[in-house]
């Protein structure tokens, strides 16, 4: 059992640590509390595009920093100490999203951004030291159940907040009129469950990194090899949408015309789906082939695009509620397994570095498209319809790599 020491468990808490942030903060409440509260007086139009906005801001000083990062944390072998203070970030400056008056929509999505740089920036240290562990086949079972344990716990946390604003709708507190309490919540859910990681975590045997070229040896490196590169590339487009419609799933819903109430429980039902989910997809990678796994998610992704598109009743966005959650957790763990069987060891912040930048470089543009499509055509159906582009040529791309021989 890959949890039974206590560096194994320490890693995939983390996973069910800051998944309450992406869960309650960054897909469910924050799009509610922001068209409630935050943004009383904007348009749905206008309101797609701050929140399209916020999110590629974030994702934009990933892309500058993100592998310059990877290359010190490397050099240093200090993973867990750019990690701690990256979570840092991101949980204090969720907490301040409380301090935030109504209607002062500019400053909520600056620290809305702020947070989720915090969020993403961790995750970089935090995929690397996958790399740390020392059996290559068994990484997409390590990465599949840190998944899926971030998926439960992200459920779990999001249903308790849930019940924590029912149980208290009668009273007269600002923050739980509002529902800023929920940032508490979850900033202190991800700080008290990664404590273990904090404490047990050791950094690999390991050699420290031996690029002396900075960031352009890095990149000459992944040139060179063509199946990491295309593999990056296919991965750079399909991860975008991915990742918008974990991001704009809520807000889309709402243009629509669903209640919070009914958003609320579709994403609880995608979490509690993507615990077992993710470990269908790990048991049919084992049974097949990784690469085998993520096509067949990606397929699903694009029947998902689809029924958004032609999305008439609550119960229609209940049933891509269900489909994102068996294939979410699954595209995204064997993901980054499979990169960690392409890359160097002992620049695994490097590479994790570059992967995630690609990763965020993709998702400062599918929010954005969306929010300027919808803008544009005053439709958020085509709005959500266009994020099928990223998953039909992401797949186009992968498949070409699978037929390349590895050559690192």
């Amino acid at each position: 059992m890959i949890v039974k020491d206590k560096k194994y468990f320490s890693w995939i808490l983390y996973d069910w640590a800051n998944s309450a942030y992406a869960t309650i903060v960054l897909a469910g409440f924050f799009p509610i509390i922001f068209a409630d509260y935050y943004a009383t007086s904007f348009s749905e139009s206008q309101r797609t595009l701050v929140l399209g906005i916020s999110n590629s801001a974030a994702s934009l000083l990933l892309i500058l920093f993100a592998p310059f990062l990877g290359i010190i944390a490397d050099k240093k072998k200090n993973r867990k100490i750019f990690l701690i203070f990256f979570a840092f970030l991101g949980i204090f400056s969720t907490l301040f999203l409380v301090l935030i008056e109504k209607d002062s929509w500019a400053l909520a999505s600056i620290f809305f951004s702020i947070s989720i740089l915090g969020f993403m920036f961790s995750n970089i240290f935090y995929d690397s030291m996958l790399l740390s562990f020392k059996k290559k086949n068994a990484y997409d079972s390590i990465s599949s159940y840190g998944y899926a344990l971030g998926y439960l716990g992200g459920g779990i946390s999001f249903v308790l907040s849930i019940l924590f604003l029912l149980y208290f709708k009668e009273s007269n507190f600002d923050l739980i009129l509002n529902k800023k309490i929920v940032f508490i919540f979850a900033s202190f859910w991800w700080l008290f469950f990664m404590i273990p990681l904090i404490i047990f975590w050791k950094e690999g045997n390991e050699n420290k990194s031996s690029n002396k070229g900075g960031i352009a040896k890095t990149f000459k490196d992944i040139k060179s090899n063509k199946k990491l590169l295309l593999f990056l590339f296919s991965y750079w487009i399909y991860i975008d949408g991915v990742d918008t419609i974990i991001r704009m799933a809520v807000n889309y819903g709402l243009t629509i015309g669903f209640t919070p109430d009914h958003l609320l429980l579709a994403l609880v039902i995608t979490q509690f789906v993507s615990f077992p989910g993710t470990l269908l997809m790990n048991k049919i990678a084992s049974l097949k082939t990784t690469e085998f796994s993520i096509i067949v998610c990606l397929f699903v992704y694009i029947l998902i695009t689809f029924i958004a598109y032609n999305l008439k009743t609550i119960y229609d966005f209940y049933l891509i509620a269900v489909l994102i959650g068996i294939v979410q957790g699954g595209i995204q763990a064997l993901s980054r397994s499979y990169y960690s069987t392409l890359i160097p060891r002992n620049r695994s912040s490097e590479f994790f570095g570059v992967y995630n930048m690609l990763g965020k470089f993709a998702a400062l543009l599918g929010p954005l498209l969306v929010g300027l499509v919808t803008y544009m055509t005053d439709s958020s159906r085509l709005g959500i319809f266009s994020v099928s582009l990223f998953f039909i040529i992401g797949l186009y791309f992968f498949i070409k790599q699978q037929k390349i021989t590895v050559t690192n």
